[in-house]
């Protein structure tokens, strides 16, 4: 059996996956912290928990061969101690939804045209280099104590084996990372404030990073020496785990973000403004991303104000249709938004509000709206050059809802293949796992054809709200 381990910003799932395909899957929520506008941070104690509860949950982990890991991107848990021992976190994890170093972004434009072109990236608040510099201005006394800067999946890795080492999917979305050498840009590096040493070192994701030590062991219920892989970011991940490798299919993810991976044809650093670039598992390949901050997190947030469950939600809307225009616009901007506004103060509204709209209509709304960034989103990389997408598949934990796939499908106006394995960022840790010690195993996955319906208001609900948007940013 191969244990992967996905560390996602509102839960952590774990997946047991055997020899020939078979799955174990369990999962724990928690909450991320905004104690102050535009901040997304998390207790490091609260993913271990939740990760020590999900393990001792699992049947059978006595037999586990190896472990990987899969985790959110660009965050950073800044920490003290040294290699060899569990990292110790000097703060709250700092994650992606962040907007807090918002205010660092016109540093990177003191840099040369030359320099930032081997990002591969635009500067995002969410991101590692622009968390570390608002860390040095603004916790000078936290940012002189860092003996290494984490990213979160490698956090918990090194906690398993007290290894300090990052993967190069995840090095890619610091802002950071020099794409032309495969390695840290030593300039920013240094301009920042930072030494090479405090910097994981970058190896593949499929490979062996330690071995769980006898204190993890104890902590977390597992056996000791068991192999741990590095891993991988969560959407590398989940292209992995779905053998995602054809330039002519695109790939929508939907957890907390939504994102629109597609293989890169050639390995050029092109940086497009408002989309990503990032390295995959294996050598050589690469992707470029539509990064939608607000997928789930903006759902998640109208469900509880709503106060539905998911069942209670989708069976209503159900009942409800699509037959019906939808009168209210939301706009789904809670966190800001990278592709392609790229604007971090961008915020979130319902708009045509009026007495007669019930829990339904805002819920429908709010649907409409995070489907219609991620038209967005699709429309931005196809004008960036990929014309060439021609199958558009879906993934995540949402795509087992029957209503959302269809409301996604119509918005799109494209036909969606639909994995009948949700958890592929959980699978393509464990596939990353057996591969650290040799053994390949077939990603074994399907889809399921949902097919587009036609509803001409959904192209004016579209429009409309771009032109709000625009209105109002």
């Amino acid at each position: 059996m191969y244990l992967g381990i996905d560390l996602g910003t509102g839960s952590v799932k774990l997946m047991l996956l055997g020899p020939d395909g078979a799955e174990h899957t369990v999962s724990r929520s928690y909450e991320v912290s905004s104690p102050h506008s535009g901040w997304a941070q998390i207790d490091t104690d609260i993913w271990l928990a939740a990760l020590s509860s999900c393990i001792r949950e699992l049947p059978g982990v006595e037999g586990v061969k190896a472990i990987g890991l899969s985790g959110q991107m660009h965050g950073i848990v800044p920490c003290s101690g040294m290699s060899g021992t569990a990292p110790v976190a000097l703060g709250s994890a700092i994650t992606w939804a962040d907007q807090r170093a918002a205010e660092t972004l016109p540093y990177y434009k003191t840099f040369s045209e030359q320099t930032l072109s081997k990002l591969g990236n635009p500067p995002s608040a969410g991101m590692a280099g622009p968390i570390l510099l608002w860390l040095r201005d603004q916790m000078p006394g936290l940012f002189a104590k860092i003996d290494i800067a984490c990213m979160p999946k490698d956090f918990i890795r090194a906690t398993l084996t007290g290894d300090r080492l990052t993967d190069y999917s995840d090095a890619s979305g610091t802002l950071l990372y020099d794409f032309s050498i495969q390695g840290w840009h030593a300039e920013l590096v240094r301009a920042i404030g930072l030494d090479m040493t405090q910097l994981p070192q970058i190896r593949a994701g499929n490979s062996i990073a330690g071995f769980v030590s006898d204190d993890a062991a104890r902590r977390f219920g597992l056996p000791p020496g068991i192999p741990v892989a590095l891993g991988a970011g969560d959407t590398p991940a989940a292209f992995f785990g779905t053998d995602l490798h054809d330039p002519g299919t695109a790939q929508i993810s939907i957890g907390t973000a939504a994102q629109i991976g597609v293989p890169m044809a050639e390995r050029g650093i092109h940086t497009v403004m408002n989309l990503n670039l990032f390295e995959g598992v294996r050598p050589g390949s690469r992707y470029r991303i539509a990064a939608m901050m607000n997928g789930g997190l903006a759902l998640e947030w109208v469900r509880r104000q709503l106060g539905f469950s998911w069942q209670d939600l989708y069976r209503s809307l159900e009942r409800r249709g699509l037959g019906t225009p939808s009168d209210l616009i939301f706009i789904p901007y809670l966190s800001g938004e990278r592709t392609p506004h790229m604007n971090p103060d961008a915020r979130g509204a319902w708009i045509g509000l009026s007495l007669h709209h019930q829990r339904e209509d805002l819920a429908l709304a709010a649907l409409l709206g995070v489907a219609s960034t991620i038209r967005l989103g699709l429309d931005t990389l196809l004008s960036a050059g990929n014309s060439s997408i021609s199958q558009l598949r879906l993934v995540g934990g949402s795509a087992r809802f029957p209503f959302w796939r269809k409301v996604l499908a119509a918005m799109l106006e494209r036909d969606l293949l639909v994995s009948q394995q949700t958890d592929s960022s959980a699978r393509g840790a464990a596939l990353m796992a057996a591969e650290a010690i040799g053994e390949r195993l077939s990603p074994s996955f399907g889809f399921d054809c949902e097919h587009a319906e036609s509803y001409s208001w959904m192209k004016e609900y579209f429009q409309k709200q771009q032109d709000l948007y625009y209105k109002i940013f």
